[in-house]
């Protein structure tokens, strides 16, 4: 689980592990404060509860329970349970209590304490009333006053709520009622529009009426087309000319009798005389003007030359003709009227075609207006009769007679007490965390061995903690676990941190176990440049004035180098690692915040041992020294100053 975190995720695990033994650790420094708050809280809790209810102020306990059970309408919304116990529970209704015991004002205001009502979580409309006074009268006169009163203030609440609920209906069917009146009204001027009282049975009727219209105009003009394909071939049955002729029939005839009565007239007189005779030429001559003026008139009319039988067959096509003529008109005025009465059936159509939609619409939100009406109709019966029943939805299923006996010596008072005194106890460890964790001090190696950043080499013990021989045996352990230490040590910075006093012994504890080890120790301090008196017999290097294995280096401000200081420390450094395998650079006075002092030192150093004091240092100095520490990126190892005996046998029993 733990190789599926990120980096991130690791470390956020790693601090809370770490602060989490922190606090362990401190509620252990303070286990007996603790241990002494929670009996003594136990022991007031418990006496001011057993003294509390000895005074009988709350001796007694009646209870009485409420059933709600209303009655149900589909289209009515009853309170559930849950509205109901959020009405019930109003302060006012305590108040009201009070004004109807008559009860004095201190009374009065102990009613927020001595009443309560608990809704039961099976059945969910069952709730439970209690009330505690000094008598069991008093308790069960409280009671019951509370179950009247919860009572008549649903009733009121609902009767109200009802009230309300009946108006808002009857303001919406005033409007639908105005809104029915009004699509009625839209929809009488459509029916006037349409001319109609069933606008789309009309236009049915319509529609197939100018089904057959259309189908009688096309029997019109085929029978037209046929009576016009006749007349075309009567027309050329007389070559053309059959209509002048029929025209000029009567003239014609006329003509042709007065001939016809010469040629008899000459056929008479041809059997008397010869063609010579005078009466016969004059009847020849009288024929033959009679012919020429007969000729003329043919001419003039367009007429060829014609005979009685073709007058005869011209003038009965001319007959046939004139009754296809007359038959053409007649379909000829029967197509426009029916083209006419096709036209008016059309537009007539096509006006109820538009009006029809937006009546079938008109008459949709009628009817759905209509519908509502009716709904707000049967919920104002509904609320009618919810009204006439809202008093039996909330009853007393019995009313209390007798009350409960609270004994002062109830093991409830004294459970109650140890719960209380436990919160007590938990509020005050997490204050001293609080405390602790922001202005506190470092407790002792332990709490220093928790960060991984750093190696922990050990603890010093208190000056006269341990016999001498002891003391010297574990600085000599000391310096050996810093011998031993897999980090780099060219040139160590020392650190001390607030309220570390380091002994001397550990020194040279140090520089014997290192020449032991056949290793050459330095020691170089930082001194103030102010207060440095270099020695009459010393050497110097750039700056360092040194004598034999230890030496100083003057400052001006300790509190930033100036950059040619940092340039001279480090050409200083360099040459004493050539002659030396470790350099110990001692800070003069100890880490102080502020300037940039001790980034300095751990830019030219490999890296550094911090000394803290076991309860005196803070543990916001030592937080500071890590974090400057670990943004120079060099190791850091640590020892413990000042811890007791016991931690020392301790830390050397778990080091075996």
């Amino acid at each position: 689980m733990e190789a599926e975190l990120t980096e991130a995720e690791r470390e956020q695990l790693r601090k809370f592990a770490v602060l989490r033994q922190t606090a362990l650790l401190i509620l252990m420094k303070w286990w007996g404060l603790l241990l002494l708050t929670f009996v003594s809280a136990v022991l007031v809790f418990a006496a001011y509860l057993v003294n509390h209810f000895a005074k009988s102020d709350h001796r007694y306990d009646a209870t009485t329970q409420l059933l709600y059970t209303p009655r149900q309408v589909a289209q009515i919304q009853n309170m559930s349970d849950k509205q109901l116990f959020s009405v019930l529970c109003r302060r006012s209704i305590k108040r009201r209590v009070g004004r109807l015991l008559s009860l004095d004002p201190a009374e009065r205001e102990c009613l927020t304490i001595d009443l309560d009502i608990k809704q039961e979580r099976r059945p969910t409309n069952l709730f439970t009333l209690s009330a505690r006074a000094p008598t069991l009268a008093g308790a069960v006169k409280k009671v019951n006053g509370y179950a009247e009163t919860l009572i008549e203030e649903y009733i009121d609440y609902r009767q109200r709520d009802l009230a309300n609920w009946r108006e808002s209906l009857e303001v919406r069917k005033e409007t639908l009622q105005k809104r029915v009146a009004e699509l009625e009204s839209e929809e009488n001027t459509l029916k006037g529009k349409a001319g109609v009282v069933a606008p789309v049975e009309t236009l049915t009727a319509i529609n197939a009426l100018l089904s057959d219209q259309r189908r009688n105009l096309s029997m019109l003009h085929v029978q037209r087309a046929n009576e016009e394909a006749k007349r075309r071939k009567l027309e050329q049955q007389t070559g053309g000319i059959g209509p002048l002729v029929a025209a000029n029939a009567v003239e014609i005839r006329k003509r042709g009798a007065a001939i016809a009565a010469i040629d008899a007239e000459l056929a008479a007189l041809r059997e008397r005389y010869t063609d010579l005779n005078p009466k016969v030429v004059g009847k020849l001559e009288e024929r033959r003007a009679l012919m020429a003026s007969y000729t003329e008139f043919l001419q003039s009319h367009g007429i060829a030359d014609v005979d009685i039988a073709m007058l005869d067959s011209i003038e009965a096509h001319a007959s046939d003709l004139a009754d296809t003529a007359l038959r053409l008109d007649v379909l000829r005025e029967n197509i426009q009227a029916l083209e006419n009465e096709i036209a008016e059936n059309e537009r007539r159509s096509g006006e109820l075609t538009v009006i029809i939609p937006a009546f079938d619409r008109l008459r949709v939100k009628r009817s759905d207006a209509e519908l509502m009406l009716r709904d707000l109709d049967e919920q104002l019966e509904n609320i009618t009769y919810m009204e006439m029943s809202v008093r039996s939805d909330l009853q007393q299923i019995e009313k209390a007679r007798g009350a409960n006996d609270r004994d002062p010596l109830d093991p409830r008072n004294f459970i109650f007490a140890t719960v209380a005194a436990a919160v007590c106890t938990f509020i005050l460890a997490l204050w001293l965390l609080a405390v602790e964790l922001a202005t506190g001090k470092v407790r002792d190696g332990r709490e220093i061995a928790l960060y991984e950043d750093i190696v922990f080499i050990g603890s010093i013990p208190k000056p006269g903690a341990l016999p001498e021989v002891k003391e010297k045996d574990i600085l000599g352990v000391l310096a050996l676990n810093f011998i031993h230490a897999d980090l780099p040590k060219g040139i160590v910075l020392v650190a001390r941190l607030d309220g570390a006093e380091v002994p001397p012994e550990f020194d040279e504890s140090l520089r014997w176990s290192l020449a032991m080890s056949g290793e050459q120790a330095f020691s170089l301090e930082i001194v103030p440049q102010s207060e440095f008196t270099p020695p009459a017999d010393g050497e110097t290097l750039i700056t360092t004035v040194y004598k034999g294995s230890s030496g100083f280096f003057p400052v001006d401000n300790r509190y930033s180098l100036a950059p040619t200081e940092v340039q001279m420390l480090q050409a200083d450094l360099a040459t004493l690692r050539a002659d030396h395998d470790h350099v110990f650079v001692h800070m003069t006075g100890g880490v102080r915040r502020g300037g940039s002092f001790f980034d300095q030192l751990l830019g030219v150093c490999d890296s550094v041992l911090l000394f803290v004091g076991a309860n005196v240092t803070p543990r916001s100095a030592f937080a500071y020294a890590r974090r400057h520490v670990a943004a120079a990126g060099r190791p850091a190892m640590c020892i413990a100053v000042g811890v007791g005996a016991r931690r020392i046998y301790r830390e050397m029993e778990d080091q075996k």
